[in-house]
């Protein structure tokens, strides 16, 4: 299949999973009376929750920059900052989160830091993320007092998080097994085509640096804790604006199902997905049914445009090779550490 089917077929696919499940949304939703609700939440509720959102990003930079760190590349918070607004920005606009290509792009261009390496953090980045998410449903669902499909789901989240940690703590410490299993899964391959798997195979685990020592592992793994606290933060007060009255269980159980229905690459921004998907567990939770979507529709829009606002405004900084930008002398050396 030549790439042009292939990028129809994803458009197709994401295209159809959006409407599936905002026609899913729209059968139980009640978007009249929603919006009144929502015109009516207090100022310092909203205003709070952009707060944790501007948060939730500072420590997503600074969980990059370790992971950076970990490969032996040296990086600033600040200008990762900017890339990771930029390049969620984009995820929310673009289908199969085109946006974590920017991200790549703008790093390689600011830091020259090989393509794979970066998709190695970004990797590590959504493990870390399962992890943390996986235990935030076990342990809401467990004070929540579920014992029924949400319970299931933190329980086999968390038991398919801890085994890929542990796959990739493995490959991260014994690289040239890895690269060895990859380049015997190559060899059929036009000889270029073969070298350069091999040599994106060591990039690639070379990104995944945190996980061969103790220390970066720590560092990643309370940032990641941070991220989503912060994030959780957001979750509570828009609810404590709407006056929806759940405990710290609800909350995290929200925050767990809504993330990673966020996840689903097919649609961007998480339409339909996120709206659907958490507005079924408030549900379940005993969210009233008259607060249960200007709730769901609040956190979706703190979710998805202040860090688009924000990636908007970097937008020309992030890529000035494309926006000829002026360069500074950091943005043109390899910050490879020895």
């Amino acid at each position: 299949m030549g790439h042009r089917w292939q990028t129809i077929l994803r458009l197709a696919i994401g295209t159809a999973a959006t409407v599936a499940f905002l026609l899913l949304f729209l059968r139980i939703a009640h978007l009249g009376d929603a919006w009144r609700e929502i015109m009516n939440l207090p100022w310092w509720s909203a205003a709070a929750a952009v707060g944790f959102v501007v948060l939730n990003s500072a420590f997503i930079a600074l969980r990059w920059r370790y992971l950076f760190s970990a490969a032996r590349y040296r990086t600033g918070s600040g200008r990762l900052f900017a890339i990771f607004c930029v390049g969620a920005g984009a995820n929310n606009i673009l289908p199969a989160r085109g946006g974590d290509l920017l991200r790549i792009e703008s790093v390689r261009q600011h830091y020259r830091i090989p393509p794979f390496v970066t998709a190695g953090t970004l990797f590590a980045e959504r493990l870390l993320d399962g992890v943390v998410l996986s235990v935030w449903i076990l342990v809401g669902a467990l004070l929540s007092g579920q014992t029924g499909i949400l319970l299931l789901a933190g329980i086999g989240l968390s038991a398919g998080c801890t085994l890929g940690i542990v796959i990739v703590a493995l490959a991260a410490r014994r690289p040239e097994r890895a690269e060895e299993l990859v380049w015997k899964w190559t060899k059929r391959l036009p000889g270029q085509w073969h070298v350069r798997a091999g040599r994106w195979t060591a990039n690639f685990v070379e990104g995944l640096g945190a996980f061969r020592a103790r220390q970066p592992l720590m560092r990643v793994l309370w940032t990641s804790a941070a991220i989503w606290l912060a994030d959780l933060g957001m979750y509570w007060v828009v609810g404590l604006g709407f006056g929806v009255g759940l405990d710290a269980g609800g909350y995290l159980l929200l925050e767990g199902v809504g993330n990673l229905a966020l996840g689903v690459p097919a649609t961007a921004a998480g339409l339909g997905s996120f709206d659907y998907l958490t507005l079924v567990s408030a549900r379940e939770l005993g969210m009233p049914e008259s607060l249960g979507t200007p709730y769901v529709l609040t956190v979706h829009a703190m979710v998805v445009i202040p860090v688009t606002i924000i990636g908007a405004f970097f937008l020309r900084s992030a890529f000035p090779r494309v926006f000829g930008a002026a360069r500074s002398e950091r943005a043109h050396e390899a910050y490879r550490e020895a």
